[in-house]
């Protein structure tokens, strides 16, 4: 009479299975979603704006971004989101869209209070307004806001355009 496994054995066996299909589920979303992204966005009208906060301790209330004469998005922060920003290496996409190669306006702006700060404070803020020129290949442009130097002052709003790795 042969041996069968133990319980234990096939219920370590299964999980194992269950797992790797996890696995296979994920990545195959993950590609599904790229694939999607592809097809609604083609690379070449491709355009997103992310943003990142390196001035530590500020905590975001609001920050709205706008393109061409487009109506602005506007994010909302609660305490969670706005720590969540801070994070070494943190980004927000604000937004992902199709923009012909050409000039574009882009406006960003934000208010925020330093966690510090008192309630009876102003909250503080900044706005950023550039044409960028889209080259005919997905653009990522990044707003940043960081102190105005090294050794304090207020956040302000700088820009950085990511060149294309293609």
């Amino acid at each position: 009479m042969a041996a069968t496994p133990d319980m234990g054995e096939r219920a370590i066996k299964l999980d194992q299975t269950v797992q790797a299909l996890k696995d296979e589920v994920l990545e195959f979303n993950s590609e599904a979603s790229s694939a999607e992204v592809d097809a609604v966005l083609p690379a070449y009208d491709r355009l997103n704006v992310y943003l990142s906060v390196k001035a530590g301790g500020l905590l975001l209330q609001d920050v709205t971004v706008k393109l061409d004469d487009h109506a602005p998005e506007v994010y909302h922060y609660d305490e969670f989101d706005s720590r969540a920003i801070l994070g070494k290496e943190a980004l927000q996409r604000l937004i992902r869209v199709s923009a012909d190669p050409g000039p574009h306006r882009l406006h960003v702006s934000f208010h925020g209070k330093f966690a510090d700060a008192k309630d009876s404070d102003p909250p503080l803020g900044d706005q950023y307004d550039v044409t960028i020129d889209k080259p005919a290949y997905a653009t990522d442009v990044e707003f940043i806001i960081a102190r105005e130097s090294r050794f304090g002052g207020k956040p302000k709003l700088t820009m950085k355009q990511w060149r294309s790795a293609r």
